[in-house]
């Protein structure tokens, strides 16, 4: 009886066993059936579209060629203006009237200058004479001039005469004590510790206008005076 029952079960799950893999490889054979399938469809259809686009590649028109960069053409008729470049020569002459002596230095184009045609750097010598610094000034810088000017080098000139210089301090009273400014009226040369209120009456009439001064040995003394 148990053997019955055994030979029973294993028949029957020889069966099952048949019958699941009969299962599987039919349904292997309808996926790889469809598989090849819609691969023959892709195919026909990719041919198809190649077809059209070799058909519509024919009809197109070719497009006009235009020329590259047109627009920073450059007519080879027109001249194009002259400017500092890094590489252009710089020859600074410096004369001093007073001494009768000329300095001539060549030097790297300032980095101001480059890129600047003529009239800019002639623009520039007259912004900055205008507008000088106090050193120039002392100097006694009385004119900067262009000599002149191409790709090359370009040559300047710078001409001194202390003799021209107005005066070099300004001495007046502020809040109650004795200043110093330089040439400009601006700047502060020396803040002194000397009270107003304790110079002579003449004195205090001279700095409440101001007292103009030439040299520095000539305000050294004008101090002392009132330290006196």
């Amino acid at each position: 009886m148990p053997k019955e029952w055994f030979r029973m079960k294993l028949k029957k799950a020889s069966i099952y066993l048949l019958g699941f893999v009969s299962m599987c490889i039919i349904f292997s054979a309808c996926y790889y059936m469809s598989y090849l399938h819609a691969l023959n469809e892709f195919n026909k259809r990719a041919i198809e579209r190649k077809d059209e686009l070799y058909a519509l590649m024919e009809k197109a028109e070719p497009t006009p060629s235009v020329p590259h960069e047109v627009e920073n053409t450059v007519p080879v008729n027109v001249p194009q203006e002259t400017i500092v470049l890094p590489t252009t020569k710089y020859t600074l002459e410096i004369y001093d009237m007073k001494k009768d002596t000329l300095l001539t230095e060549e030097l790297n184009p300032p980095a101001e200058f480059v890129g600047l045609t003529r009239e800019e750097i002639e623009q520039y010598l007259a912004d900055y004479m205008n507008d000088m610094t106090l050193s120039e000034y002392n100097k006694g810088l009385i004119s900067y001039e262009l000599i002149s000017f191409s790709e090359d080098e370009i040559v300047m000139k710078k001409t001194y005469n202390e003799d021209f210089v107005p005066f070099r301090f300004y001495v007046v009273v502020k809040d109650g004590y004795v200043v110093v400014y330089n040439s400009d009226l601006k700047s502060v040369y020396s803040y002194t510790h000397i009270e107003a209120k304790e110079l002579p009456e003449e004195d205090r009439i001279k700095l409440s206008a101001g007292i103009y001064v030439n040299s520095v040995e000539e305000l050294y003394a004008l101090l002392e005076s009132y330290s006196s």
